[in-house]
Formats: C-alpha cells, sequence, structure tokens
C-alpha cells in the first residue's frame, strides 16, 4: 500500500526456470512454506535461491495475548482522554476542573504503566525470527 510519493519501480519477471521435485521433496517445500512468513511460494523460493535466506515465523501465544491486552488498553485510554479534550472544546474553557485534572493525570499515569509494559514486550518479543539457511 502506497501512501504516496513515487510509485515503486515494479519488477517484471519474464523468465522462468522449470524444477522437477519428488513427492518427498515438493511435500518438504510445502512445509517450509507454511511454517514461513511468505505470502507466496515464489517469493520463497528467489529468497532461499537468490539471498540464502528463509524466514520462519514462531509465535508465542502468550506474548500475543499481552499484547492484544495492551492494545485494547491503549484503546481504552485513548478513547477516554479524546472525550474528555472533546468535552473540552465543546465547553470552550481555558481552564479544567479539579475533576477533569484528577481524570487526566489518571490517564496520563496509566498511559505511563501501559508503555512500560509495551516496552518490556518489546524486549521480550521472540514472535518473528528471520534465519539463514
Amino acid at each position: 500500500m502506497n501512501k504516496g510519493g513515487r510509485p515503486e519501480k515494479e519488477i517484471k519477471r519474464s523468465n522462468n526456470k522449470k524444477v522437477m521435485l519428488s513427492d518427498d521433496e515438493y511435500k518438504k517445500l510445502n512445509e517450509l512454506f507454511e511454517k514461513s512468513d511468505y505470502t507466496n511460494m515464489n517469493s520463497m523460493i528467489r529468497d532461499i535461491l537468490l539471498n540464502n535466506q528463509y524466514r520462519i515465523i514462531t509465535f508465542d501465544n502468550d506474548a500475543r495475548i499481552k499484547k492484544g491486552i495492551l492494545i485494547e488498553e491503549v484503546r481504552r485510554i485513548g478513547n477516554n482522554f479524546n472525550q474528555l479534550i472533546k468535552s473540552f472544546h465543546q465547553k470552550k474553557l481555558d481552564y479544567f476542573t479539579r475533576t477533569e485534572i484528577s481524570y487526566l493525570i489518571k490517564n496520563i499515569d496509566d498511559i505511563k504503566q501501559i508503555y512500560s509494559k509495551i516496552e518490556e514486550c518489546i524486549k521480550n518479543d521472540g514472535s518473528k525470527q528471520a534465519t539463514e539457511i
């Protein structure tokens, strides 16, 4: 998805090479593809042959669950913060009430806690690996 700017140069692939595989080799190739994070078989084969690289993806379900929870918390805090600011703009006030200030402080503390949790998850993130063959 291009967000603007100069369009990416399209690589036209007009040459092909036919490779014959045994049933076992074909099965192994399909298993490699299923374990990988490639979107198509051609990309995977080109990476293996031309770049000596093969990317696999491993999932840590606990990490995925924690990330999902963190994302939901961030969304909740963001929604609360946006509602508070919208209310502030609608009232056209030059100041916050004590209640609004305490609510803002609580939201900022929540954001700091979530940010530290996100940093911790990033440090411990092992969900995606690239390996060389």
